[in-house]
């Protein structure tokens, strides 16, 4: 019986030495959200600069989401379009883009969405 109770005792202090462990780490999802949110920050000012800071385009872009926020609702021609073009790749340091391919982005998303494609 004393042996089985000296057992006891020398087992016990043993559960404390084993390592406990880690909590388990969630994914960070915001990280491309934060991502995002910058990149449609930076294009909606550079909309607003080659628009000369328009007070019709900033209540357009204030009024609409990246979804719904169209260049040609903002009056943008295609001499703004190239001008724009070029700003954005000179922002954030894109390869040249066809002008075909920037003609199809018709809103602030899809620009958002081909810059964080050419950035990953």
């Amino acid at each position: 019986m004393r042996v089985l109770a000296f057992l006891a005792l020398l087992a016990a202090p043993a559960v404390a030495f084993v390592p406990r462990m880690p909590a388990p780490v969630r994914a960070r999802t915001g990280l491309t959200l934060r991502f995002s949110g910058e990149y449609s920050e930076k294009v909606r000012a550079i909309v607003l600069e080659n628009m000369g800071d328009d007070a019709k385009v900033q209540d357009y872009l204030k009024a609409n989401g990246d979804e719904s926020a169209e260049f040609a609702a903002m009056g943008f021609d295609s001499l703004d379009l190239v001008e724009f073009s070029m700003a954005v790749q000179k922002e954030f340091d894109l390869p040249d883009l066809n002008e075909e391919d920037f003609a199809n982005l018709k809103t602030i998303k899809d620009v958002v969405t081909m810059v964080e494609a050419n950035k990953k």
